[in-house]
């Protein structure tokens, strides 16, 4: 008789008491795209016609 439980989110097999790190993952990967979001806003300027254009 096996003592597991599956996460509702990932489907991964965890042992009793153990804590699924697809949780901590997705957070990661979100303020990774947060940053990067963050960088292009701080390069690119929009003109006043609507147009972009790199800020140098």
């Amino acid at each position: 008789m096996a003592f597991y439980r599956i996460c509702p989110d990932c489907g991964a097999y965890l042992d009793p008491g153990e804590r699924c790190s697809c949780h901590e993952e997705c957070l990661i990967e979100m303020e990774r795209k947060e940053k990067a979001t963050a960088f292009v806003e701080k390069m690119v300027k929009e003109e006043r016609n609507g147009q972009l254009r790199l800020a140098v």
